[in-house]
């Protein structure tokens, strides 16, 4: 036997339901081994997304400032 680990993902909840012994939410991020999701994937079930953190993760586009208001020469 080999003492590495499984890989794991992050799947995103797109259908409340029971996946690993616990009731999971819609949007709650679980992780799994792709062996343990196979079965919440199409197409031999439905419930899971792939990469559900990834989107999340993103940063949120910075909103332009608007241009500063050029300053009246003195007279």
């Amino acid at each position: 036997m080999s003492n590495t680990k499984p890989a794991t993902a992050e799947y995103e909840v797109i259908k409340a339901r029971e996946i690993g012994g616990v009731h999971r939410a819609v949007g709650e991020i679980v992780t799994l081994t792709p062996r343990a999701a196979k079965y919440y994937l199409p197409p031999y079930g439905s419930g899971l997304k792939l990469g559900g953190a990834k989107e999340a993760s993103k940063p949120k586009p910075v909103a332009e400032k608007p241009a500063a208001k050029a300053e009246k020469p003195d007279a």
